[in-house]
């Protein structure tokens, strides 16, 4: 099914940044538990109207839900103005100074009788970038520590790169719900198939590469990428084609060419996934 791309915009994104099973109560006699700070880093980059969300189970008639924050210069344990329909207390960040203090203090998740299984923030979705392609999706946890983090390391499927060229990006997004993860991509170079780390930059959770060269672009469509490092969690890879903003995309004609092409002018069938043109029209499918 084909898809008009001008109806492709930002929305919001919900992302989790913390995942366990933790039962809460501040009064184990009657309900096990503790109260619970979340990790240091949970809430890194939070902003102004982000919307936190605590996902919740409980098995008791009356849970009680408090959601306390540290104020200002003293540190002051102030309650949050939450709401909760379905298990699930929700807020929004009210202001900067509050979404400072939360993300270099974290939140304070007390009350009694609840089980908190899951944290997430709602942030603004990214702009699509015009061009980009996923060619992998799934959810690989990297860890050359696996006594610190869980995860391996991960080497792509062949193929995943085909038709690379020199100037194209490719991006790796990833998540974490550590402090300090550690991001190593590497390609195996030459005719010694030498590993090598690629030259990235981080920003967000994406890992980005320009590819340099001819031979590069080659050696990384033959022999892919190998992931490693720690701590972190590759969910998707892109590759946007430098040769996009190039393209001529043909006029419209009283008589109609229901083929499709790809951004690179080929010709592609009904089963290809990513941006096609027919009619004079981009598609994403």
């Amino acid at each position: 099914m084909l898809a008009l791309l001008a109806i492709v915009g930002a929305q919001a994104e919900e992302k989790t940044v913390w995942e366990g099973e933790q039962a809460i109560s501040w009064n184990p006699d009657e309900a096990p538990g503790i109260q619970f700070e979340t990790p240091e880093g949970t809430f890194s980059g939070l902003k102004k109207d982000n919307t936190i969300r605590i996902y919740t189970t409980t098995t008791y008639e009356s849970p009680q839900y408090v959601i306390t924050y540290k104020k200002g210069d003293s540190w002051e344990w102030t309650d949050l103005e939450t709401t909760i329909a379905d298990g699930i207390i929700s807020y929004v960040v009210e202001s900067d100074d509050i979404a400072t203090w939360i993300a270099e203090r974290g939140l304070v998740v007390r009350g009694q009788a609840y089980t908190i299984t899951r944290i997430t923030v709602d942030a603004e979705a990214p702009k699509p970038i015009e061009g980009e392609q996923t060619v992998w999706t799934g959810e690989e946890p990297i860890s050359w520590n696996p006594d610190e983090a869980p995860g391996t390391q991960y080497e792509t499927p062949d193929g995943t790169f085909t038709g690379l060229q020199k100037g194209d990006v490719i991006r790796l997004y990833t998540t974490t719900t550590y402090a300090e993860p550690q991001y190593v991509i590497t390609y195996k170079k030459g005719d010694s198939w030498e590993w090598t780390d690629l030259e990235t930059t981080i920003a967000d959770g994406v890992i980005s590469y320009t590819v340099e060269s001819d031979e590069v672009a080659t050696w990384i469509a033959e022999r892919g990428l190998i992931m490693r490092g720690q701590a972190y969690t590759l969910t998707k890879i892109t590759v946007t084609k430098q040769s996009v903003t190039t393209i001529v995309v043909m006029q419209q004609s009283d008589v109609k060419d229901s083929r499709l092409y790809n951004l690179r002018g080929q010709m592609v069938d009904e089963n290809y996934k990513g941006i096609v043109v027919s009619n004079g029209r981009k598609y994403l499918k």
